[in-house]
């Protein structure tokens, strides 16, 4: 669980480094970051599967979160040329990431122990809101971009504060 934090807090800390500091918020931006971050989450859960030598590796959410990262990022090269379907396009591919991943973590979270639990269902939270906000808001390519960059923020801090978290640091060690 360490190297899936650890990969999911550098992927979002860089995506949303970026956003926040590119004078370009279109949404084209948007989907070149957000194609980054599903291309280094797949191929990232791809290396961890590998690596991981333990029985527990089928509960682990970096698994079912790099297959819709997969599908994410080969969903984006079949993106309409209109901007409105582009728009679309991109807050439903977010509503559906984040959505995917918040379930995937509560499930997570059932079976977790203590200290994961909290954080899972913590960053579940963050997923469900931001699902919410990207299926119901009507965003603009600006807002959709802004609170895309938001999310990545968010769950970059989030990630590693659980991964400095003491108590957290002691069952890691073990």
């Amino acid at each position: 669980m360490k190297l899936a934090n650890f990969l999911r807090a550098i992927v979002f800390a860089v995506a949303a480094a970026f956003l926040i500091f590119n004078q370009d918020h279109t949404v084209t931006t948007g989907v070149q970051v957000l194609q980054f971050v599903a291309t280094a989450l797949a191929f990232g859960g791809l290396v961890l599967f590998q690596i991981d030598k333990s029985e527990e590796k089928k509960l682990s959410i970096i698994y079912p979160s790099a297959i819709s990262a997969l599908v994410v990022m080969l969903t984006i090269v079949f993106i309409p040329s209109t901007e409105e379907a582009y728009l679309a396009v991109f807050t439903g591919l977010l509503a559906i990431f984040s959505g995917m991943t918040s379930v995937t973590e509560f499930f997570a979270s059932r079976v977790s122990e203590a200290v994961d639990k909290m954080e899972l269902r913590i960053s579940a939270s963050i997923g469900a809101l931001f699902c919410l906000i990207f299926w119901f808001a009507p965003l603009n390519g600006l807002n959709a971009v802004g609170f895309f960059s938001a999310y990545m923020a968010i769950v970059a801090v989030q990630r590693g504060v659980w991964l400095a978290t003491p108590r957290a640091k002691e069952e890691n060690g073990k």
